[in-house]
């Protein structure tokens, strides 16, 4: 049977707003219960690749392994920043970067529909963006909000009876479950007595390699942990792609064959690290073809767990989820604020052996090209704790950013 990589999340923001009275929700995780400012203030700049790179560092700081999305992230504060006024908006495109989210999301939506989806051989692509807003039906939401996110997120429209919290909670994970594939079949366990909507964006990115990994068991590596033992494992083998190097670390780059790519981040230095140590953007920049590298990589499955409402608050989106300040005026004249932010993600990722992989390498062989210079060898093997991307080159656009300290 075919295997896939594929790479999902999902990422839901809980409003709530005054005089609600209704009866507690039964089930488990209450969507809103966090304490705020728990972590350390993150600065934040103008630049939302260094914002996520941090926040990143700071929900991510005790799990081995862990995977975040800036982009569905984005889409979703993009989507509560429509209905954002005076302060609170300006801190929403603090930390987006830009003032207008809604035009880059109608955009890029497009393009990865358009390009990143389809056939490539017998292999499906999948570059899938979906946003919806789940909204009680008995609460005064301003229509031109529901208008705004409809045309420029294509989100869809739910208006139900919160009174019904299950029912909510079931039809959410329900249209989450679809939207990623069945690969993440529960966003939430139960709401607030005082929810009135829910603002969900799910990302599901699938494609095959462009050319197929070596993965043979008989091939023993060991893979170094972070107290400095190491385990016994077989990493996945291939040469060519892009070589990267700065004073921090060095990488690799191995492509889909949507076009999008993964990039393998090792640092120079053996420990524990932080992604924003790794100066990443300037690591991207440094892209070169001309080395001839091998890479080394340890097949991945795992799913995260994210509760961002602290690391956002931390990272001065504190006012929104303050009842008494935050202004969401866009939304309903009646009051409203953030109640809580999560995110869930799941990653497999491993060799992917198809016809159509193999019919790739044939085509790269490069037997027509004219002769030249041997190229300076360079090796990146990810045998010891590291990072990736998953990463679109054509728009400089982080999709996935992830961290690995025990395969």
């Amino acid at each position: 049977m075919k295997k896939r990589i594929i790479a999902v999340l999902a990422a839901a923001l809980s409003l709530t707003a005054c005089g609600k009275t209704d009866a507690p929700a039964a089930g488990g995780m209450v969507a809103g219960k966090h304490e705020q400012n728990m972590l350390s203030p993150i600065e934040v700049t103008e630049d939302n690749v260094l914002n996520s790179v941090r926040l990143f560092d700071a929900v991510s700081a005790d799990k081995a392994n862990s995977m975040f999305s800036p982009l569905s992230l984005n889409m979703a504060l993009g989507m509560l920043a429509e209905g954002a006024e005076g302060t609170s908006k300006e801190a929403l495109d603090k930390y987006l970067g830009t003032s207008d989210y809604g035009t880059f999301a109608e955009s890029y939506m497009k393009l990865a529909k358009d390009k990143y989806n389809g056939k490539s051989g017998k292999d499906e692509n999948y570059f899938e963006i979906a946003n919806s807003f789940w909204g009680d039906d008995k609460f005064p939401f301003k229509q031109d909000y529901k208008n705004a996110v409809t045309q420029k997120f294509g989100a869809e429209i739910r208006n139900m009876d919160f009174d019904a919290a299950d029912k909510v909670v079931s039809e959410v994970n329900r249209w989450v479950s679809d939207k990623t594939h069945k690969m993440i079949p529960t966003l939430l366990e139960s709401i607030e007595p005082e929810t009135v909507a829910i603002l969900v964006n799910t990302v599901y990115f699938e494609s095959a390699w462009s050319s197929e990994w070596d993965y043979d068991t008989k091939n023993k590596d060991a893979f170094t942990l972070l107290d400095g033992s190491s385990k016994e494992l077989t990493l996945m083998r291939k040469s060519g792609g892009a070589y990267f190097e700065n004073d921090q670390a060095t990488a690799f780059s191995s492509s889909y064959k949507n076009g999008l790519e993964f990039i393998g981040i090792l640092p120079k230095e053996t420990g524990d690290f932080t992604l924003e140590s790794l100066d990443i953007p300037s690591l991207l920049e440094s892209r070169s073809y001309e080395y001839d590298v091998t890479k080394r990589m340890p097949k991945l499955t795992f799913d995260t767990e994210l509760p961002l409402a602290d690391a956002l608050s931390a990272a001065g989106l504190s006012e929104l989820f303050d009842r008494d300040i935050a202004d969401l005026s866009g939304m309903s004249e009646d009051p409203m604020w953030v109640s809580d932010v999560l995110q869930k993600t799941r990653l497999e990722l491993d060799e992917h052996k198809t016809k159509a992989a193999a019919a790739t390498a044939v085509m790269t062989n490069g037997i027509t090209a004219a002769p030249s210079e041997p190229k300076i060898r360079k090796e990146v093997f990810l045998d010891r704790p590291f990072a990736f991307v998953i990463y679109d080159p054509d728009q400089e656009l982080i999709v996935f950013v992830g961290k690995v300290t025990e395969p």
